[in-house]
């Protein structure tokens, strides 16, 4: 593994909720890692158990972990991980990881995929946006195996090719995954009020850079009744669709909306980077328009058939159909700022 340039470092972002039962193993996962030079900030985000004490006594045995107290308490997972984005662009930080607090990663997480994006790095410029995730091993809170593949769990695929198009309205990037360059993290950074940072993450590096992919998995996705989001699996899902159709409908007309709200956001955030920034024109136009398609006053017939041209569409056979109809049915009213765009 080639050792980082000069004095870079690789930070490593965890925000921490009530996660006692389960911290001290991920943080030891990460001790054992391979590549050694990196340092853990660990927020916590308002804990009411033993978190802190957890990770104080960590960082008295490893130097490399620190506690960030920043004094804000609880600001949930999206902004709590946005603090810790904001803060490590402050510092100029040239590669950041982000840990959940429940998982356990595969001793070679970081060197394996800190070559990939290295490698690629070399080849286009430490200033081109890039990011690396991968796939995870689905286990039980005791870290017995339950399914080998997430995304295959999931029904969720890499799309290596034009990812934006299923980006804006689909997320296959998982955050306790995801390891990035520096060009990236000024991309995201600050992070706005979105539906989650792993989505923003990949929504960047896909409208801005390149997203890599590998193909095993690096972690160990502890389920436990405690997810935030989980592993469910997509036939459960279907199930769960089926026996409550009207949950589910409303859960996709908020999606949607979301989708489209995160888009337009995206669309000003591409518009306003620096000068140099080297953002593909035909992305800023396929944002902007998919912004555009499902703007309010547009009828749900002229919406459809502009998202389709757009090609922009979740994966499966049967994802598409629905998130069509719905489309059809109608998109809840947007916000004054996606009316504004």
């Amino acid at each position: 593994m080639e050792m980082f340039r000069g004095s870079a470092t690789l930070y490593i972002l965890l925000s921490a909720y009530n996660g006692a039962k389960y911290i001290a193993e991920q943080i030891e996962s990460i001790g054992a890692q391979s590549l050694t030079d990196w340092v853990l900030i660990v927020r916590d985000d308002g804990s009411a158990d033993s978190t802190v004490r957890i990770v104080e006594e960590l960082t008295r045995m490893d130097g490399r972990v620190r506690l960030l107290r920043d004094g804000r308490g609880n600001l949930g997972p999206v902004a709590s991980f946005g603090a810790l984005l904001e803060w490590a662009s402050a510092r100029g930080a040239a590669y950041v990881a982000l840990s959940d607090q429940d998982d356990v990663w595969k001793a070679d997480k970081l060197e394996r995929q800190l070559a990939l994006l290295m490698a690629h790095e070399a080849a286009v410029g430490l200033d081109h946006p890039t990011l690396v995730h991968s796939d995870l091993a689905v286990v039980s809170d005791d870290l017995q195996p339950i399914h080998p593949s997430y995304l295959r769990r999931q029904r969720l695929e890499h799309l290596a090719v034009d990812p934006l198009r299923r980006l804006l309205v689909q997320n296959f990037v998982t955050g306790c995954t995801a390891v990035f360059n520096g060009a990236l993290l000024r991309a995201v950074t600050p992070v706005p009020p979105v539906v989650m940072h792993d989505w923003w993450l990949a929504q960047c590096a896909a409208a801005t850079g390149s997203i890599l992919f590998v193909e095993e998995a690096t972690v160990l996705y502890r389920q436990h009744e405690a997810n935030v989001l989980g592993s469910r699996g997509a036939l459960r899902m279907y199930a769960d669709a089926l026996r409550r159709p009207a949950d589910q409908w409303a859960r996709d007309a908020h999606h949607l909306a979301a989708s489209r709200e995160q888009a337009c956001i995206l669309a000003t955030r591409l518009r306003e980077l620096p000068s140099g920034s080297r953002v593909d024109a035909r992305r800023l136009e396929l944002v902007g328009g998919f912004c555009e398609a499902l703007r309010d006053g547009r009828s749900p017939l002229g919406q459809l058939r502009e998202v389709r041209r757009l090609g922009v569409r979740p994966r499966s056979l049967t994802y598409p159909l629905f998130f069509y109809l719905r489309i059809l049915c109608g998109v809840p009213p947007g916000s004054e700022s996606s009316r504004q765009l």
